[in-house]
């Protein structure tokens, strides 16, 4: 089964970018930047919590013309230009990058495409700071020393151990907002129905429930309401 998993540093990505609200230009530019199918992109901002726009309509289509003309570009250009160069030089930007990468694909003529360079996301936590979670989790610290000694905000070291898999006891849990599946939303991609609740010490069926409210999917379960979204 295919799988995208979405670092933290890719979910703080996405929550600044549509800060403002969620455009087509901005997941374009998230399924580029992270080579993810626009689906799962889609589905995680609406995991996020935006109002996510519905598909456009199909791609413009490539004339016989244009056909002919991209695969004379590409074989006078062989290896010169990305795909998103491409775009900007071909037909008047009327075709973008995944447009002109899929054409390639059906000419076969990918190898005349120059690869894009890896876009690094930032780490929120250096390796330094995840070896400290560790030791600190096996030492059994609370959740608010661990942020403390990172110098981290609670919510960001929560879901950091979410993302490690790992847990800590949380020393004020009386004055914190009562929520038996917090941070689910962050890991439940990423995990079957019976993970999810031996990790929140549930019942399967009380699991199912939680997703099918919340709007969330995991790796082997779909509420029926969320299977028709795009």
């Amino acid at each position: 089964m295919s799988k995208f998993d979405y670092t933290e540093e890719m979910v703080t990505q996405m929550q600044s970018a549509c800060a403002s609200g969620v455009t087509e230009t901005i997941i374009e530019s998230l399924v580029e930047e992270f080579e993810f199918p626009r689906r799962s992109v889609t589905a995680k901002l609406r995991k996020l919590g935006f109002d996510v726009p519905k598909k456009p309509g199909q791609a413009p289509v490539f004339s016989a013309d244009e056909t002919a003309a991209l695969t004379e570009f590409l074989d006078s250009n062989s290896g010169v230009f990305t795909a998103e160069e491409i775009a900007a030089q071909f037909s008047d930007g009327n075709f973008n990058a995944r447009q002109i990468n899929g054409k390639a694909l059906s000419l076969e003529m990918t190898d005349r495409i120059k690869p894009a360079e890896k876009k690094v996301v930032p780490r929120s936590y250096t390796e330094e700071q995840e070896d400290t979670i560790n030791t600190m989790v096996s030492d059994g610290a609370y959740l608010e020393d661990i942020a403390s000694s990172l110098d981290k905000p609670l919510n960001s070291v929560r879901g950091k151990l979410l993302s490690m898999g790992l847990k800590a006891p949380q020393r004020e849990k009386s004055t914190a907002k009562n929520d038996a599946y917090d941070g689910i939303a962050e890991v439940c991609e990423d995990m079957t129905v019976e993970e999810l609740a031996a990790h929140f010490d549930k019942s399967a069926r009380g699991v199912k429930t939680v997703l099918t409210r919340r709007h969330l999917v995991c790796k082997d379960y779909t509420p029926s309401a969320s299977k028709s979204d795009d």
